[in-house]
């Protein structure tokens, strides 16, 4: 709790300093100003008194901490077609929510204006969207936030070059601007500019992103997609340098998940050799031992008995490091029914069907799996 009292007071004040500088320029009314500076600044005042009495705020007894982040943050959930991604991607403000407001109408502030816009985003109404961004643009075109969004507004409706035209501005707006850097290494992954993705999130990396910018990067598996990517050109262009460089500014867990990526594009010989070099720079990585088990335990590999002794070893070194991984007990599972080992496989299907963490689709196919080696077995 503390530390979400730190991180939220971080937020007050960075808030209190940015309605200074929005006063300034004039960007907001005097009252709105005072509205806000007095809503923030007693927040704030509550928050230094709950932790000087070590409890409650004397103005807010028994009552809950009220969840902060989720109207800071305005989530934009995107299905990126025909990248793979299929993830969603968001923008965490680092500001005000008009939701926030108690009192006082924003709408003419050039904050008001992009809070709307974000909302509006978040609902799907790009044509709202849209056009409050272009009102903005309009009146002050060095803003980076509103280059940024249109930018990805035009992406999701599939115009790339627009997108990369008005990201490419937001960038010039503000380098150092997170939301940017991530719209543009997606529209540039989508345009196949591996290079050029690269190149925005190494800005992002350096720039100390909001912990929801890199939890969100993170779950769309963008730096791993650029190394995928980039991986598979050097293998296609023959050029071990460049491979053996993105290698060595990769993490193991990257690689592993890499590695995943490209077996699922059809590169199973790039990924089995990844999935090898991720476990060299760390031996334990469950993640890699289950890519290359089930990799090298495929039907296609069936006549190598020297890859499928090296497959079942991956596999069992997986649970043996992690007894309740599902995926390493499912596919384990799956290559000892393939060998006709089908006591063993069922009790492999039968302890993930025991994980309550395990994925529900994940379940069901190893139920189905258990139902099909129980009907094989009964019936040798």
């Amino acid at each position: 709790m503390e530390r979400f009292e730190d991180e939220e007071l971080e937020f007050l004040d960075r808030s209190l300093e940015d309605l200074d500088a929005e006063r300034s320029a004039g960007d907001i009314s005097d009252p709105d100003y005072r509205s806000l500076t007095t809503l923030y600044a007693e927040r704030a005042a509550a928050l230094r008194r709950r932790r000087a009495t070590g409890g409650e705020a004397p103005d807010r007894p028994g009552r809950p901490v009220r969840s902060w982040r989720r109207p800071v943050a305005v989530l934009v959930i995107v299905a990126m077609v025909g990248t793979g991604l299929g993830v969603g991607l968001a923008s965490a403000l680092g500001s005000r929510s008009s939701l926030d407001t108690a009192t006082g109408d924003i709408r003419q502030s050039t904050r008001g204006l992009l809070f709307e816009a974000q909302e509006h985003l978040a609902a799907g109404r790009f044509d709202e969207a849209e056009q409050i961004y272009a009102e903005v643009v309009d009146t002050q075109p060095s803003n980076a936030e509103a280059h940024a969004y249109w930018g990805w507004i035009d992406f999701q409706r599939g115009d790339l070059e627009s997108a990369t035209e008005r990201i490419a501005a937001a960038v010039a707006a503000d380098a150092r601007y997170p939301a940017a850097r991530v719209f543009g290494a997606v529209v540039a992954l989508r345009l196949g500019r591996l290079a050029e993705a690269a190149a925005h999130l190494a800005v992002f990396d350096a720039v100390d992103p909001p912990p929801l910018m890199l939890e969100l990067v993170a779950n769309a598996e963008l730096r791993e997609r650029v190394l995928a990517g980039r991986l598979a050109a050097a293998e296609t262009t023959g050029d071990t340098a460049a491979s053996a460089a993105l290698l060595a500014g990769a993490t193991s867990a990257q690689m592993a998940t890499a590695a995943r990526l490209l077996d699922d594009g059809g590169q199973t010989v790039l990924a089995a050799r990844l999935f090898g070099s991720a476990l060299e720079a760390d031996p334990t990585n469950v993640a890699a031992l289950v890519g290359r088990g089930a990799l090298l335990t495929r039907p296609d590999f069936a006549a190598f008995e020297d890859l499928l002794a090296e497959g079942m070893r991956a596999l069992d070194r997986a649970v043996e490091l992690a007894p309740d991984d599902p995926e390493a007990r499912f596919w384990r599972g799956l290559a000892l029914a393939r060998l006709g080992l089908f006591d063993d496989a069922l009790a492999d299907l039968d302890h993930l069907a025991t994980l309550e963490t395990a994925p529900a689709g994940l379940l069901a196919e190893a139920a189905r799996l258990a139902e099909e080696v129980r009907a094989v077995a009964a019936s040798s």
